[in-house]
């Protein structure tokens, strides 16, 4: 059986300049939001942000300021910021909904220089993989090459991208073996042929099919030379790019305006036997009222079709009880792995934690079980689908304990406990929200 799954991607060059505007259009977030058409993953693909020695030393201690905006957005509908990575300039993020963090599995990313004949980061890609709910996902955000002139370097850079990325996963091991592929960035890709005038011309009376026939991207993909694998929906938004930064008017003096600013999606139908998956593009547009850029963002919504059974092995907290200040906190769990890494580790968060990076303090997990249980009560069992209950009815289950030092139990509040495995860094399990008192 297989379910609806959400993915929200958006991409913008920034420009090198900080967030000075209202990002909660550009993600879907205009009032009234309702809570139940919310996607269950946002990816978000930055070109362009600042990559000065000042900024990159001021990442080390804290989020760029563009990550932290975006995830202090997303915090109050639930999101939590599972990975991302940088090149540079380019930056990807991946959220994902509190509730689907235990089905996130194998998250893996990659990078490709091309810049300076691949030596440097101010040109290249960067991509995130992931399993969730059985299906393999993986997104690139580059930026290529710019000018007219550059075609052949930018068909160059999507190739070398495609050739040079690899995960440690054996169903897929490369960006287009996996079940669903998205691609967006900063494309760079230009109009051949019209002049400036005649450009101009067409936008104003919003003629974009000229202009799209002549799009290096569309002919590229048509040629095979790059992205013949992918599918891209006709843009019915103006050209992305050049305006004069702080205003809606093109630059026209220095720029012919162009599509620069791209999503493209590639998936497999007939990935497993006796199922089929499928891809269901809900909007590709842009947004003309954001000005501080010199290029407009873009975004993509996408329902995509995932297993509804999970199979992944989980751990199961139980319930956690009185934990006080200065005193040691006692956590127990189970699970039916058979196993458990010694690098496994429990990490303390406040509730509502908005990423996985913000854990308190952390334990290692035990590798010796106390208890082995041959069933296990059906109360027990909540979070564990019925499917995977029948099958575990039979199985081994073993309980373990750890042991938060007091020293590491600072302040009461409403916490929770995650399960992290030193594989991928997934997230095994999450216990129920619990009290911490005072001594």
């Amino acid at each position: 059986m297989l379910q609806n799954f959400r993915v929200y991607l958006l991409t913008w060059n920034v420009v090198g300049r900080q967030p000075v505007e209202d990002l909660h259009l550009m993600l879907g977030l205009e009032d009234p939001i309702d809570p139940l058409k919310l996607p269950d993953v946002y990816i978000v693909g930055l070109q362009e942000v600042s990559s000065k020695p000042y900024d990159r030393v001021v990442d080390l201690l804290f989020d760029d300021p563009w990550v932290n905006s975006i995830k202090q957005i997303l915090r109050p509908w639930d999101y939590v910021k599972v990975k991302q990575i940088r090149l540079q300039g380019i930056i990807l993020l991946f959220f994902c909904k509190r509730t689907h963090l235990v089905h996130i599995r194998r998250t893996q990313t990659a990078y490709t220089r091309t810049g300076f004949g691949g030596v440097w980061g101010n040109k290249g890609g960067v991509s995130i993989r992931f399993n969730v709910y059985g299906c393999s996902l993986c997104v690139v955000n580059c930026h290529f090459a710019p000018h007219d002139k550059e075609l052949q370097q930018r068909i160059y850079e999507y190739n070398t991208i495609v050739d040079s990325q690899s995960f440690d996963d054996p169903q897929s091991n490369n960006i287009l073996t996996h079940d669903y592929v998205f691609w967006m960035g900063d494309l760079n890709f230009r109009i051949d042929d019209f002049l400036t005038e005649e450009i101009k011309l067409m936008i104003e009376r919003e003629e974009f099919a000229p202009l799209l026939a002549k799009d290096q991207l569309c002919q590229i993909r048509k040629t095979g030379q790059a992205f013949g694998e992918f599918t891209e929906e006709t843009p019915t938004f103006p050209p992305t790019y050049r305006f004069i930064i702080d205003s809606e008017e093109y630059d026209y003096l220095n720029r012919r305006p162009a599509w620069t600013d791209r999503i493209l999606y590639h998936f497999t139908r007939n990935a497993y036997d006796q199922v089929s998956l499928d891809l269901e593009q809900h909007h590709y547009k842009s947004y003309p009222y954001y000005l501080q850029s010199d290029h407009k963002p873009v975004s993509s919504a996408f329902s995509i079709k995932v297993f509804s059974e999970p199979k992944e092995d989980l751990i199961i907290f139980f319930p956690v009880q009185n934990w006080r200040i200065n005193t040691d906190g006692i956590a127990c769990y189970k699970t039916v792995r058979a196993d458990i890494h010694t690098w496994d580790w429990i990490g303390l968060y406040r509730v509502q934690f908005s990423s996985i990076d913000e854990y308190l303090c952390y334990v290692w997990a035990s590798t010796k079980p106390l208890v082995i249980s041959s069933s296990t009560p059906e109360s027990e069992d909540l979070i564990v689908s019925t499917q995977e209950s029948s099958t575990r009815a039979h199985c081994a289950w073993l309980q373990y304990q750890v042991t938060f030092a007091d020293h590491n139990i600072l302040l009461p509040g409403t916490y929770q406990l995650l399960y992290i495995s030193s594989s991928f860094d997934n997230v095994l399990g999450m216990s129920e929200p619990f009290e911490i008192l005072r001594g």
